[in-house]
C-alpha cells in the first residue's frame, strides 16, 4: 500500500517538474497505470474491505440469530433479545467459544437489514389525518391525565388540537365538530388509524365494519373515511408528528385546567399561532398555505342539537347520566325528563325547559347534588336536615348554627326547625355568600327570622358617607353652617307626652 509520501513525489514530478507518467515509473520502479492513479486521486483510497469477513466461529449459528431476531418481531419492545442476551445464550445453549463482539457486530447488520424504507408521500389539498394522543394537566393541584385529538392537514402543515377526558365515541365527534370550526371547512377525505372509536370490526384488506353513528356522521358532513393498514402508522405519519409538536409545544410545562371549554379554545390559539410560521422547504406561511386550502374544503353543516336522552326522575329527585346521577328540584321527582351534554356541563330540561345545570363529572358511580334542590322537600320532613346528604355539602358560616339555636329555642314540634329551613330555602333565589351576610346582620340586629333576613337580602345596609375632607379646599374654611333648632321637637314631646 503507498503511503501518503509516495504520492506527494509522483505529484511533485509530473506537477512542478513537468515528467511525463512514463518518466515517473522508470524513475520510481511503478507501474505506469499506478503512476496515473496517484496522480488522478490524489492521496491513498485507504483500507477497502475486498469481501465479507469470515466467520469460523459464529458461522454455524447464524441462521439460528436471524430466527431469534425474526421472532422478536412478535414480541412486546422491551421483552426483545438484546446482542448481550443473545450472546449468553450461545454461550449457555451451544458453548459457543467466540467473542462479544462478533456477535454484536452481526446482530446490528442484520437490524439494519430489516429495517423498513418509506417513499415519500405529497398530500392534496383537502386531505386531512386524525389521531389521538395522552398528555398531563394539573386540575385542583392533581396531575389529571387527558386524551388529546390531533387533525392536520398535510398540504398547509395546519393543526388542530382539543383536550377530552376520554377516546370515546361522543368526544371523537365533537372534536371534528370543533376542528371544521377552527379550519372552516370539512376536508374531503381524512386518513384514521384503526381506532375503536370508529371501526367495530377490521375485515381483510380495507374492509372495514364503522360505528353507526360515526358512519352518519360522515355522511352527514361528506367526507370519506379512510383507514390504514394494521400497524401501519407511517402511513398517517404527519399526524403521528402533529401530536408530539402538540405534546412539546402546548403541553410543556403542565398546563393547568379550569374547565375544558377555556382549555381547548387556549389551545385552539395555540395552534393558530404557528400561522405565522414559515417550515423547511415552503416559501409561504402556515396561514397563506391554509387559506389556499380552504378553497378545497367543503361547508361545514349546520351543527345539529346535542342529542336528548330521556330519563325518568327517581324518587331520590336523581337522574342518571354517563353512569352518574345528577339532582334535579325535588318538585320534578317521578317525572321524564331529558338529558343534554357536553364536555362541561349536564343540563336537564322537562320539555323545553331548563331544571337543573351541574359540572360534568368524569368518574363512575358518583352523585352530584345541588342542595337547593332539596330544601322544599326538607321543610317537609324536617328530621332530614341533619342527615341528608345534600345538606352536608353545603359549607354554612357559624352563623346559621346561631341562628338555628335561637330559631328553635322554647319551639315545640319542629315548628323552629322548619322556620330555620325557611331561612334556607332562600338559597334557591340567593347566593350563599349573600344570605350568609344577611344572617350575620340579622343576627346583630336581634331580628332573626326568615321575613327580617329576606328584607336585608332585599334592601342591603346603606354605605354611610365619610366625613368631607377640606384639605386642599381653604376657600370653605370661614364658612359655618349654624346649629338647628330643636325647640319645635321639644315641644312636640311635651303634647304626645301629655297625650
Amino acid at each position: 500500500m503507498k503511503r501518503m509520501e509516495d504520492y506527494v513525489r509522483v505529484r511533485r514530478m509530473h506537477f512542478d517538474e513537468g515528467f511525463s507518467v512514463r518518466a515517473i515509473a522508470r524513475k520510481t520502479g511503478l507501474h505506469r497505470k499506478t503512476v496515473q492513479k496517484m496522480i488522478i486521486q490524489g492521496s491513498p483510497p485507504g483500507y477497502r474491505q475486498g469481501g465479507a469477513r469470515a466467520r469460523p466461529r459464529l458461522g454455524p449459528f447464524v441462521a439460528w440469530i436471524d430466527r431469534i431476531l425474526e421472532q422478536d418481531k412478535q414480541a412486546p419492545p422491551k421483552q426483545r433479545h438484546t446482542a448481550q442476551r443473545i450472546f449468553d445464550r450461545l454461550r449457555q445453549e451451544f458453548g459457543y467459544t467466540g467473542g462479544y463482539t462478533q456477535v454484536k457486530a452481526y446482530v446490528r447488520q442484520s437490524r439494519q437489514r430489516q429495517q423498513e424504507a418509506y417513499v415519500p408521500l405529497a398530500w392534496p389539498p383537502g386531505q386531512a389525518q386524525v389521531d389521538w394522543g395522552e398528555a398531563w394537566v394539573i386540575q385542583d393541584g392533581c396531575p389529571l391525565k387527558v386524551q388529546m385529538f390531533v387533525l392536520t392537514l398535510p398540504f398547509s402543515d395546519t393543526r388542530f388540537v382539543a383536550a377530552f377526558p376520554r377516546a370515546s365515541l361522543e368526544f371523537f365527534l365533537e372534536g371534528h365538530r370543533q376542528a371544521f370550526a377552527f379550519l372552516g371547512g370539512v376536508p374531503a377525505r381524512i386518513v384514521y388509524d384503526n381506532l375503536k372509536s370508529a371501526v367495530t370490526k377490521v375485515g381483510r384488506g380495507r374492509r372495514r365494519d364503522l360505528n353507526t353513528t360515526f358512519e352518519q356522521f360522515c355522511e352527514q358532513c361528506l367526507f370519506t373515511a379512510a383507514f390504514c393498514n394494521v400497524a401501519r402508522g407511517n402511513e398517517k405519519g404527519h399526524v403521528e408528528n402533529g401530536v408530539g409538536w402538540v405534546r412539546r409545544n402546548l403541553f410543556v410545562p403542565q398546563p393547568t385546567l379550569q374547565d375544558w371549554q377555556s382549555f381547548n379554545q387556549h389551545l385552539a390559539q395555540g395552534c393558530r399561532g404557528q400561522w405565522s410560521v414559515r417550515l423547511r422547504g415552503h416559501e409561504r406561511t402556515v396561514g397563506e398555505r391554509l387559506s389556499e386550502e380552504q378553497a378545497s374544503l367543503r361547508p361545514a353543516p349546520q351543527p345539529p342539537a346535542r342529542p336528548l336522552t330521556t330519563w325518568n326522575v327517581s324518587s331520590l329527585c336523581l337522574v342518571r347520566f354517563d353512569s352518574n346521577d345528577y339532582s334535579v328540584p325535588c318538585r320534578w321527582a317521578h317525572h321524564p325528563v331529558s338529558v343534554r351534554a357536553d364536555v362541561g356541563r349536564v343540563r336537564i330540561f322537562f320539555e323545553v325547559r331548563l331544571i337543573a345545570e351541574h359540572v360534568r363529572c368524569f368518574g363512575r358511580e358518583q352523585a352530584i347534588y345541588e342542595p337547593w334542590h332539596y330544601l322544599a322537600l326538607i321543610e317537609r320532613k324536617p328530621r332530614a336536615l341533619d342527615w341528608g346528604a345534600p345538606i352536608k355539602q353545603l359549607k354554612l358560616d357559624s352563623c346559621f348554627e346561631q341562628l338555628r339555636r335561637q330559631m328553635e329555642q322554647g319551639q315545640e314540634h319542629s315548628r323552629g326547625t322548619r322556620a330555620y329551613i325557611g331561612v334556607l330555602r332562600l338559597l334557591e333565589q340567593y347566593s350563599l355568600e349573600a344570605l350568609t351576610r344577611a344572617v350575620r346582620r340579622a343576627l346583630e340586629l336581634g331580628a332573626a327570622d326568615r321575613d327580617s333576613i329576606r328584607n336585608l337580602l332585599l334592601c342591603p345596609p346603606e354605605r354611610l358617607p365619610g366625613l368631607l375632607d377640606l384639605s386642599g379646599r381653604s376657600h370653605l374654611a370661614h364658612w359655618r353652617v349654624p346649629a338647628p333648632d330643636l325647640t319645635a321637637y321639644g315641644a312636640l314631646a311635651a303634647v304626645q307626652g301629655g297625650l
